[in-house]
C-alpha cells in the first residue's frame, strides 16, 4: 500500500474561497445564509443572472443586489431563480388573489347553509 501511495500524485487542495471576486459583484453574508437548508456550498457573491420571462419572453436581468435582497432579507430559498418580469409578476400576484377571494367566498356560501 505504501508504494502505491507513492505513485499516486498528490493533488493541491482547491480552495474556493480563495478565488477572485468577480467585477461588479454583491457580496453575499453567509451567516444569514444559513436559514437555508442545503448540502450544496452557499455563495460568496451575487453576479447579475439574465433570463426570459416565462410569461411575456422579454429578456431580463435579475441584478446581483436585488439577489441578495431575496436571499438574505426576505429570507428565499437559495435554489430559487427570478422567473417573471416585474409587470408579468404583478399579474401573477393579481391573478392569484382573485382566484383566493373567488375560492374563499366559495368556501363561505357552502358553509351559511
Amino acid at each position: 500500500m505504501e508504494k502505491r501511495r507513492a505513485r499516486i500524485p498528490v493533488k493541491e487542495s482547491f480552495d474556493i474561497y480563495a478565488m477572485p471576486t468577480p467585477a461588479g459583484a454583491v457580496m453575499a453574508d453567509r451567516e444569514i445564509l444559513k436559514h437555508n437548508n442545503t448540502y450544496s456550498l452557499l455563495p460568496l457573491f451575487y453576479v447579475d443572472y439574465a433570463f426570459n420571462c416565462r410569461d411575456c419572453g422579454c429578456a431580463q436581468i435579475w441584478t446581483g443586489k436585488q439577489q441578495k435582497w431575496w436571499y438574505e432579507i426576505m429570507q428565499g430559498n437559495i435554489n430559487s431563480v427570478a422567473v417573471r418580469c416585474r409587470s408579468c409578476r404583478k399579474t401573477e400576484q393579481q391573478r392569484k388573489k382573485l382566484a383566493r377571494e373567488i375560492h374563499l367566498s366559495g368556501l363561505a356560501a357552502k358553509y351559511e347553509h
